[in-house]
């Protein structure tokens, strides 16, 4: 039932009231004079009247509620320790003890810690590669469905989608052939939390706080069968979280919701627009190039996340790390990530107008001094 309280509202209530704090942490909201002073007035532990994570039946459920209704799932867990926290608890919730996984080569650290601590006999698949960048990108469904009717059936298969530089596989597809065997599929969705994810993945596991206004390390755990048994999922989210799960990551979850629900529509639209200059901006560039839809569709990608500008050097003559370290020291622009040939920017519906026109004018100054031979 709605309450119609708010996690963020009544932590900045209990942080302007006189209610004296004998209780963890030991801050005891007295940090007056710091910078981030604000933040320590709402920092708690689990005290009356605010739920508590490992067994929510308060705000914390509400919140979870309200997380699952957003993404159409069946049930939604919130994740104060990342997608990380997530992935270690679908593995182990979906493949029993010295089970079998079937498991994309490219899957994330945390999906090889899940196998080691459950002594998990894990297959390997590999995505599609594409030479061109050096990069590992979508699942092929059909290879993957030989993959399952070669070997020995697995407990569960785990796949990436999207990709760090924003490949996305044919979810509903693939969850066809693994549910044809019997199966469960776990998707890494992290970095998908502002995309649509896939009703027909058993678990995704989406960080908000890599593509969404939401502070690091808060991501959801979402369930969308009984092929994973919900106590016996939300069992190993309580052992892989913390203890003593933050208040603030919580109330920035909270507060994320807020803005999607408020200003969602208006901000990706403005996205979008936006989005449209930046690559007629690529589109204008003799040697300064990013992967866009068709690109990626001619590399045989299902998908393409465009809020991802993977940045390169048509001619390859300059790396993904030389673009990078010419927008950061030259244009004071902070990139994601640079691989071999790829520099990533990562776009969301936060980003300002005018930090994408300085990036449009990094991008078109940079070819300008490729052309000129004055690349430094």
């Amino acid at each position: 039932m709605k309450t119609g309280r708010s996690l963020s509202r009544e932590l900045k209530e209990l942080g302007g009231s006189d209610i004296y704090p004998f209780h963890m942490p030991g801050h005891k909201r007295n940090m007056k004079g710091s910078y981030l002073s604000q933040a320590y007035d709402m920092d708690i532990t689990e005290i009356d009247g605010f739920d508590n994570l490992h067994e929510p039946a308060g705000l914390i459920k509400e919140l979870e509620e309200r997380a699952a209704s957003y993404y159409d799932a069946y049930k939604a867990f919130i994740l104060v320790n990342g997608s990380t926290a997530g992935i270690l608890s679908a593995v182990s919730a979906a493949v029993p003890h010295r089970g079998r996984l079937l498991m994309a080569r490219n899957s994330h650290k945390s999906a090889y810690d899940a196998v080691y601590l459950g002594e998990i006999e894990s297959e390997y698949f590999l995505p599609e590669y594409y030479e061109e960048f050096k990069v590992y990108g979508c699942v092929d469904k059909e290879k993957l469905a030989k993959e399952l009717d070669s070997k020995k059936k697995p407990d569960a298969v785990l796949i990436t989608s999207p990709t760090y530089e924003g490949f996305i596989s044919d979810v509903d597809g693939i969850a066809d052939i693994v549910h044809s065997h019997g199966i469960p599929l776990i998707v890494d969705a992290a970095h998908g939390a502002h995309l649509k994810v896939s009703k027909k993945a058993d678990i995704s596991i989406v960080s908000l706080h890599k593509t969404l206004p939401a502070f690091t390390s808060s991501a959801l755990c979402l369930l969308n069968s009984d092929r994973v048994d919900a106590k016996r999922l939300k069992f190993y989210i309580n052992i892989f979280q913390t203890s003593s799960p933050s208040y603030l990551l919580m109330a920035g979850i909270d507060e994320c919701f807020d803005i999607l629900e408020r200003e969602g529509k208006d901000r990706k639209k403005t996205l979008e627009e936006e989005l449209f200059g930046v690559y007629s901006v690529f589109d204008g560039c003799r040697f300064i190039k990013a992967i866009d839809a068709s690109k990626a569709a001619a590399l045989g990608a299902f998908g393409f996340d465009d809020t991802k500008l993977d940045i390169y050097d048509r001619s390859g003559i300059y790396t993904g790390k030389q673009i990078y370290d010419r927008l950061r020291l030259k244009y004071r622009i902070q990139p994601e990530m640079a691989s071999q040939r790829l520099c990533l920017c990562m776009t969301s519906i936060m980003d300002t107008k005018e930090g994408l026109f300085r990036l449009k004018t990094a991008v078109k100054e940079t070819d300008d001094d490729i052309r000129s031979g004055k690349f430094r």
